[in-house]
């Protein structure tokens, strides 16, 4: 019996019911995921390599052929096709041209993908180093709209970069030299920022073939068998000196990650003395004793660890020729336990943002912290005496030394590897920086040729009570708060007339994880899809 048409029409209506049902479930969902993005949290993908290698742009990822080593260098998304030939290996230095160019061109990958947690900073106020996410002062609505920096400088400060490091003061005191204090990074985000230059598991397995005259690992002594190998052996119990040979190898500010882009002109480096040295100390006998020296800034910072005593101390190199224990400055030893026979012990050595740490197996045992003003610092790095004016920009006065000396006991070294910090570095203003109009009363601000914003005491950046600082990691190839120079007039009409900072209303939120690290494509020249899992990270 066919059925009646209300029989029909019942058996019609679940159906009916489940497309509503389905278009409303997909509009709640729709609306949930555009609430969720627009307040909770958004992704974004990093174009360009100014926060590198924190977060990395276009770039091709290379292994060396002769030390192993593995890096990243960016490329001109303009020019993708970028040939590789010339480039160096970081472990062996610049000056080692063509020693990381690979046999075959590696494929291009994309930017890191990171998530910004846009809903913090309504509830919470930035803080100083964080890596945020915020619109383009410049040009908020174009291609380069969404900008992503490491925070520097807060409302109300005023910001003076010198010899690398940041210094504040509040804004109503900006022109006296002495309320500038340096600003130094928490320990989470100093771990984070470490830039490799060496590492004695990294070496050239044929240096024979290298174009440029290998002096061999920049670690020598007498009465050390230094390789090139990845563990550096001692037989002797008598003193000794470890020193870093400044002939093969200075620590300055390059960055590998610029050797595309920088390929042939690049910007004179800038040796640098904030330096992380860490190795595994395996003493054959009980007794060792070994003392760390850096010299940098016209002093000598030395590390002690040994028979149950660890210290720190600092003093002039006017001191030099008078007695060993004269002039030192520190807070005295501490006990600790002997050094292990027949054990490594990881020993960390820092130097970074005017202070000492010293890391026996990952615990901070001791440190100091020295307070220079600016004007203080700019004399000791470049070795004169002059107002701070005329001292910026000079060269640094020399390069940084490093000495290890043992005694006590025969003992091998493992992992040794030195890093350096951030240098934020000083430059001058350019064209670009007027590229939108100039609002008046800011025309000296943006004047071409002067000195960058932040840099220099004609031109430190006084930020207002709803103004930020920002600079990124890469400094050298990184368009920031230093030049940005004269704002977009959209953003100047509704928002803030002064150039060079972001406005508090410009700020999109904190830059939390890279979820999908530089996908890369399975074939050359195809869709890049594969994300580099091993890569995935919080972002410090």
């Amino acid at each position: 019996m066919p059925p009646t048409s209300s029989a029909a029409a019942a058996a019609s209506q679940p159906r009916e019911h489940t497309v509503i049902e389905s278009l409303q479930s997909l509009i709640v969902a729709f609306v949930l995921a555009m609430t969720f993005r627009g307040f909770v949290t958004e992704g974004f993908v990093i174009p360009t390599g100014s926060m590198a290698p924190t977060l990395l742009g276009q770039h091709k990822r290379l292994r060396s052929e002769q030390t192993g080593w593995e890096y990243a260098v960016g490329i001109d998304p303009r020019r993708p096709d970028t040939t590789l030939e010339g480039i160096s290996d970081p472990m062996l230095g610049p000056e080692f041209v063509g020693s990381g160019t690979p046999k075959r061109n590696a494929r291009t990958r994309m930017g890191d993908r990171i998530l910004v947690l846009k809903s913090l900073y309504p509830f919470s106020a930035p803080h100083r180093y964080d890596v945020v996410v915020f619109k383009n002062p410049t040009n908020p609505n174009g291609e380069d709209g969404n900008y992503i920096k490491r925070l520097i400088g807060l409302p109300s400060e005023s910001i003076w970069l010198v010899d690398g490091d940041v210094f504040a003061a509040p804004a109503d005191s900006a022109e006296d030299d002495t309320r500038y204090a340096i600003q130094r990074k928490p320990e989470h985000v100093q771990r984070a920022v470490w830039r490799r230059v060496t590492s004695s598991d990294f070496f050239p397995r044929e240096p024979e073939r290298l174009d440029a005259y290998y002096r061999g690992v920049p670690w020598q002594g007498a009465r050390w068998d230094t390789g090139p190998q990845p563990t550096y052996r001692c037989d002797t119990a008598d003193p000794t000196v470890l020193e870093w040979d400044i002939r093969a190898r200075v620590i300055d500010d390059w960055t590998p990650y610029n050797m595309l882009v920088h390929r042939a002109h690049g910007p004179q480096r800038v040796p640098v003395g904030d330096v992380r040295i860490t190795g595994a100390v395996v003493p054959d006998q009980t007794g060792l004793d070994t003392r760390f020296e850096l010299r940098t800034r016209n002093h000598v910072f030395q590390y002690r660890v040994g028979n149950g005593i660890a210290e720190v101390r600092y003093r002039s190199n006017a001191y030099d020729g008078t007695g060993p224990e004269e002039g030192w400055l520190g807070p005295g030893p501490i006990e600790i336990d002997p050094l292990p026979a027949g054990r490594p012990t990881a020993l960390e050595f820092w130097h970074v943002d005017q202070a000492m740490a010293l890391y026996v197996d990952g615990e901070r045992v001791t440190e100091l912290t020295y307070d220079w003003s600016p004007q203080v610092r700019l004399e000791h790095a470049t070795g004169q005496m002059d107002d701070a004016a005329t001292l910026v920009g000079l060269p640094a006065a020399t390069v940084t030394e490093i000495r290890w000396r043992f005694s006590g006991s025969p003992l091998s070294l493992n992992h040794v590897n030195v890093d350096r910090d951030l240098f934020y570095r000083v430059d001058r203003l350019n064209e670009h920086a007027r590229r939108n109009p100039t609002n008046p009363g800011f025309e000296s601000m943006v004047a071409s040729r002067t000195w960058a914003r932040g840099t220099h005491p004609d031109a430190r950046a006084v930020l207002g009570p709803d103004h930020f600082f920002m600079a990124g990691d890469n400094s050298t190839a990184s368009s920031d708060s230093r030049l940005w120079g004269n704002p977009h007039p959209l953003v100047a009409t509704q928002i803030d007339q002064t150039p060079f900072y972001v406005h508090r209303k410009l700020m999109l939120g904190k830059a939390w994880v890279v979820y999908f690290p530089a996908p890369y494509s399975a074939v050359d020249d195809g869709r890049a899809f594969i994300p580099d899992f091993g890569r995935l990270r919080f972002i410090r």
